[in-house]
């Protein structure tokens, strides 16, 4: 006799095979195409009756029969014009006179007496003559029935039913979560090639800022119940990754900024460094078949992530978001524990320093903490911290959320984080106080400044970061008036034009601004210097010192040739153990002059 739960699997593949017998065929799948052509619709079950829709809404009996070729010309865009619906307080609305659409056919079979007896299938076209052109950028198609995202009490697009006017900030459907407030989707992603993903999803608002504004911010999940359990696509070229199992979509305005770049250029800045990082893409979003502007793929900083791209189980995963300790995954028992040690004891002495080592990945703390100063984000370190550790290992940062980064180029994120005053943001001090009890610390002292100067001089040389600044301007500089006339931010193209010279201002000034803040920070005059060892090696692009100081201090390495041609300037800590500064320089043969405050030596290379 047949099992019970193999019954039951068989009963779910019969139906699952039915379902998909009775699906609707498209002659041409959805992307981008040039000019406009005929499609046809079908189905294997020739008794069965096809109905469609051009609103991004799920078809039902009542709406029109499929006969006939249908020609993709402007007589299928959607009539719905839901731009017009106000989906944010009066102080951000803004309505366009009109909007660019592409073509949503959704379409499904019917048996005699209206039920539907097949999925939904969707397909998104963007005819370039038509006007649907993404310059470049892929593209992304989102369809849900409309009551899911603007009926008063359930829609979660719109203030609703729970907006306050008197909390207009914080109040709305939109700033209602969990899974009773997810809606199902269609989420289609088309590559200039047409290469992409085409499946049903979940689809929820996202973020605090991002829930309010016009240009929504929403997560996407892939769950077997919608058909799939995970996004197969490389998205991103920037890592590997094929398998995603959240996304989220980002939108232009969540910066608050007219560049609309910052999160995007932090992420890059970020991605080479010793923490995770969510990789980012920009894209064009179409909502039910309407232009929703300029948004950014990205993944989510959440278990699913850290499964991926640490591998590591994720049933023994801790997360936490904040400085309090509210566990997004497993349990924040050991990281409260870990923050009231550090509060109650000396991290100077040498077993106290040694306990903090054990539970938290220093370097890995360290470059979380210099990324943030560098790009003096100005929501933080109150706001935007998320560390993680797998069962009882160490504890380690992840970076996300840069939106408020990239702005004031003489901020002075050395004070915000290690701020320890009555204010609670954007620093307070239970945030910084990781920061502060370990700077105590010699050892971890000379560690953060001789990696904040080797960054400085690498990774956040403007030789570097420039190219991000000048990447993404290309990539958006096309769809920039398109992402105007939607949602009037920016407003114009050249003032677009005019904050991104502004954060290629800050990518190119940022380290003098930086270095000077730190040696007021760090910096004693009154010391004594050893310089111990000095090998610079022909075979490689480095050049190493030994030294130690009487105490720790900051002092200034440089490198002349003998005609005072400087080739090389940073600032380097040391203490009163001996310690070892790479240099990442590469010279041509010849003698040159090594200057450490007030010592000089020369040294000869030879290639």
């Amino acid at each position: 006799m047949m099992r019970l739960s193999h019954l039951v699997t068989a009963i779910l593949l019969l139906c699952l095979a039915s379902a998909s017998a009775q699906e609707v065929s498209f002659s041409t799948k959805g992307g981008f195409y040039k000019e406009p052509f005929e499609l046809t619709l079908s189905c294997n079950q020739h008794d069965k009756v096809i109905h469609y829709t051009t609103n991004g809404n799920r078809p039902t009996a009542d709406d029109p029969v499929y006969q006939a070729p249908l020609l993709l010309n402007e007589n299928l865009y959607s009539r719905s014009d839901i731009y017009t619906i106000q989906n944010c307080p009066d102080d951000l609305w803004f309505q366009p006179e009109s909007v660019k659409k592409c073509i949503v056919i959704r379409a499904a079979a019917f048996d005699d007496a209206g039920n539907r007896v097949g999925q939904v299938t969707t397909q998104s076209y963007f005819i370039k003559s038509m006007g649907c052109d993404t310059h470049g950028l892929p593209v992304v198609s989102i369809c849900s029935d409309s009551l899911d995202l603007f009926d008063y009490e359930l829609g979660i697009f719109v203030p609703g039913a729970s907006f306050d006017p008197a909390n207009p900030g914080e109040t709305g459907n939109y700033y209602l979560s969990g899974r009773e407030w997810e809606r199902p989707t269609n989420f289609e992603f088309y590559e200039l090639d047409n290469t992409g993903v085409n499946q049903q999803a979940g689809l929820r608002t996202h973020g605090g800022n991002g829930r309010k504004i016009p240009q929504k911010c929403v997560k996407l999940y892939a769950r077997e119940e919608y058909g799939k359990k995970k996004f197969k696509h490389r998205f991103f070229e920037s890592i590997a990754d094929t398998s995603f199992k959240h996304l989220v979509l980002k939108p232009f305005i969540a910066t608050w900024f007219v560049a609309g770049v910052n999160n995007h250029i932090s992420n890059q800045i970020a991605a080479p460094l010793n923490l995770e990082t969510l990789a980012s893409r920009p894209i064009a979003l179409y909502l039910n078949g309407e232009y929703w502007g300029i948004y950014y793929i990205h993944e989510r900083p959440d278990e699913r992530y850290l499964e991926t791209h640490c591998h590591v189980d994720i049933d023994d995963i801790n997360l936490i978001e904040g400085w309090r300790g509210n566990c997004e995954a497993g349990s924040n028992s050991s990281f409260l524990a870990l923050y009231d040690y550090i509060a109650n004891h000396d991290l100077a002495e040498p077993e106290a320093y040694a306990y903090v080592e054990n539970h938290i990945d220093i370097d890995n703390f360290i470059d979380y903490q210099i990324l943030e100063i560098f790009t003096a984000n100005y929501d933080w370190p109150a706001n935007n911290m998320r560390c993680w550790q797998e069962g009882d290992g160490k504890w380690r940062w992840i970076f996300f959320d840069g939106d408020i980064c990239l702005i004031q180029k003489d901020f002075d994120a050395f004070a915000n984080a290690t701020y320890d005053g009555p204010s609670g943001y954007p620093a307070s001090s239970r945030s910084t106080l990781f920061l502060r009890k370990l700077l105590e610390n010699e050892t971890f002292k000379v560690k953060f400044i001789n990696r904040f100067n080797l960054l400085l001089h690498t990774s956040f040389a403007y030789e570097t970061t420039g190219r991000f600044h000048d990447q993404i301007f290309e990539a958006l500089e096309g769809e920039i008036p398109n992402q105007a006339a939607r949602f009037n931010i920016p407003e114009s193209v050249p003032i677009w034009e005019r904050h991104m010279r502004g954060i290629d201002e800050f990518l190119s000034e940022r380290k003098g601004f930086v270095e000077a803040q730190m040696h007021d920070y760090f910096l004693h005059d009154d010391y004594r210097l050893t310089v111990e060892a000095l090998y610079p090696s022909p075979a490689q692009t480095e050049i190493h010192i030994q030294m130690k100081l009487d105490k720790i201090a900051l002092t200034d390495i440089q490198i002349f040739d003998l005609t005072g041609r400087l080739y090389y300037s940073q600032s380097c800590a040391f203490g009163t153990e001996e310690t070892e500064v790479t240099i990442p320089i590469h010279l041509p043969s010849g003698v040159y002059v090594l200057r450490i405050g007030d010592k000089a030596r020369k040294f000869v290379v030879v290639n």
